[in-house]
Formats: C-alpha cells, sequence, structure tokens
C-alpha cells in the first residue's frame, strides 16, 4: 500500500508563500468589502511580515503523535500542531500593512494564510481532529456556526473537553478482535467449513 505523503511545517511555509505572492482581490471583493476583510487583503497584498509571524508560529508548536485506532484519525489523519490548549487555543494579535490590529484565534490565521482566503467573521475554520490547539493547517477547513456547534459534540465523544471519554475505535470491541495491527490490513477470504450441498454458500 503506498504511504501517505504528509505536508511538514516547512512544505506548508512553502505553501502559504505561494499562494499569497498568488493572490488576487476577487470580483467580489468591493461589494463585500468590511475592516476584516481590508484588514487581511492588506496583509496578502504585503505579506512578508504575516509569513514571518505564521513560520515562528508553525516552527514552535507542540507536535503531538497521532493516536492509534482513535476517532481523531478519521477525519484527520497524523498528529496535531498545538498551541495554546484545547479550552483557551492561542490568541494572536496580529498587525497589517494598512495599520490596522486585530485579536484572532492563531488556527485561524494560520488557516487563512496558508491557503491565502478572505472570509467574514460568520464564516468559521473548524477542526476535522477536535483539537481546538491544533493548527496543523490540513488538520483545519472552513465551515459554519452550525457546524462548528455540531463540532462540539463531537469532540466530547472523542475526549477532547472535560465531559468527554475519549472514544477509541476499538473501544466497545472484544479484546480478542483487537489484536489486529491495522484495521486497514487487507485479510483473503477463507472458508469457515467446506460444504458439499448444492445451492449453500461456504
Amino acid at each position: 500500500m503506498k504511504e501517505r505523503l504528509e505536508k511538514s511545517v516547512e512544505d506548508w511555509i512553502t505553501t502559504a508563500t505561494n499562494n499569497l505572492n498568488n493572490w488576487q482581490q476577487d470580483v467580489f471583493f468591493e461589494e463585500l468589502r468590511t475592516p476584516k476583510r481590508d484588514f487581511y487583503a492588506s496583509i496578502f497584498g504585503k505579506p512578508n511580515s504575516a509569513l514571518a509571524l505564521l513560520a515562528e508560529r508553525l516552527r514552535s508548536a507542540n507536535i503531538r503523535e497521532a493516536k492509534p485506532f482513535h476517532i481523531m484519525n478519521i477525519d484527520a489523519p497524523g498528529g496535531c500542531w498545538e498551541r495554546g490548549t484545547q479550552i483557551h487555543p492561542e490568541l494572536l494579535k496580529v498587525s497589517a500593512p494598512n495599520g490596522s490590529t486585530f485579536h484572532t484565534r492563531t488556527y485561524r490565521f494560520v488557516y487563512l494564510l496558508c491557503n491565502a482566503i478572505v472570509v467574514d467573521d460568520d464564516v468559521v475554520v473548524r477542526h476535522l481532529c477536535n483539537n481546538r490547539a491544533c493548527v496543523r493547517p490540513d488538520h483545519l477547513t472552513l465551515g459554519t456556526q452550525t457546524q462548528n456547534i455540531l463540532d462540539d459534540r463531537q469532540r466530547k465523544y472523542a475526549g477532547q473537553t472535560p465531559q468527554g471519554r475519549g472514544q477509541a475505535l476499538n473501544a466497545h470491541v472484544e479484546t480478542h478482535l483487537q489484536a489486529r495491527p491495522d484495521p486497514f490490513v487487507k485479510e483473503p477470504l477463507t472458508r469457515a467449513r467446506s460444504s458439499e450441498t448444492p445451492g449453500e454458500f461456504d
């Protein structure tokens, strides 16, 4: 089976640099203009300072190993890159070349910069890994507030809040069935018993 190639921190810094260098205002920018959109457009137009901040935040993140057989690995394979905590994700103060300053969560700043996306405040950045401290770009995606509320419920199930239980993928599986080293190993079909009766399935 082909090994999954994961982007490193340096790969994401390169991706962000390339995306920002090629960024242009879309045709709806003037119609949808807000102070926050102007803020990000100013950063994207002159990204050097923001890229330096992005690189520093990613390089100094706490890199966690992925939990084997865990529900968090379904939508977001690989370990999380953490800043802050699950309850208190890191808050970042960012200054734009146009002189405005905003406070935002590091994970939101990282995702928007890496993808060079300008969005409004009603668009949230969701955590596919259910870990709000995570700033790893491929563990993040855009979504609605409704989706964010559903994420909170799943986060509790995944054991990522004080109320959570920490559900492993094998949490309710009999002990003797948990011995398989990899749930994705292909296993040949075998006959449980031989039968010579016509019409019967083996």
